[in-house]
């Protein structure tokens, strides 16, 4: 994980001195790792698995905002903030990197690596935040979940199986769309051939024809 963690570029001598307390750890599926408003202490590397971040709407209903795989980070804010700004929960079996805040801001403020890297890796993940937003604005609800399928599927090999641990109402909360009408969509893209789905895993024979099939603005 060191070539895909805030740590890469660092020296075997930097590495030696960081004086991070780092724990390996493994949690279920459905597992909190920390909820929206709870004191930051810890920082995660995900290794394996799945991970959404959710936040909490002033009525009561969550929101997901961001859904998390292989190298990416969370908890992280709370090198600036003293809360938490999301909840976490695993969506499948997971493994990740704890780190500790405390030490890890120490650490940034002796070497400038970590801090650059971590802030190249949240300007990373705020412009695919931002383009989501531009995509839940001007795409139709069809449009919406063939591209988002898709992303989902672009870091595994073309036409192989992929993990897929979300039901319909993780992706409506992420979509911004009821989980009835995720739901009939997922049974239309299926009686189509476009989708196939078997315990968990999701296969897409043809991306380009999925979002053919979805795309009703002719701006695809």
């Amino acid at each position: 994980m060191r070539d895909h963690s805030i740590f890469a570029g660092l020296s075997l001598d930097d590495l030696s001195t960081l004086n991070i307390q780092v724990r390996d750890i493994t949690v279920p599926a459905g597992h909190t790792l920390y909820l929206e408003g709870d004191h930051a202490r810890h920082a995660y590397t995900l290794r394996h698995g799945a991970v959404k971040l959710v936040k909490t709407l002033a009525d009561g209903r969550s929101q997901i905002v961001r859904l998390l795989g292989h190298g990416d980070l969370l908890g992280f804010a709370g090198m600036v903030e003293t809360q938490y700004p999301y909840t976490a929960i695993s969506l499948t079996e997971t493994q990740l990197c704890q780190l500790n805040l405390a030490d890890l801001i120490a650490a940034a403020l002796r070497l400038p690596h970590i801090y650059q890297a971590i802030s190249q890796r949240w300007f990373t993940a705020l412009r695919q935040a931002e383009n989501r937003i531009v995509e839940l604005g001007a795409k139709k609800a069809e449009e919406r979940l063939a591209t988002f399928l898709c992303q989902w599927c672009n870091t595994y090999p073309t036409n192989s199986d992929v993990p897929f641990p979300l039901t319909r109402q993780d992706m409506g909360e992420f979509l911004g769309l009821s989980t009835e009408h995720v739901s009939r969509m997922m049974a239309a893209f299926k009686r189509h051939h476009l989708i196939t789905e078997h315990k968990n895993l999701l296969h897409i024979p043809d991306r380009e024809k999925l979002i053919h099939h979805a795309c009703t603005t002719g701006a695809c």
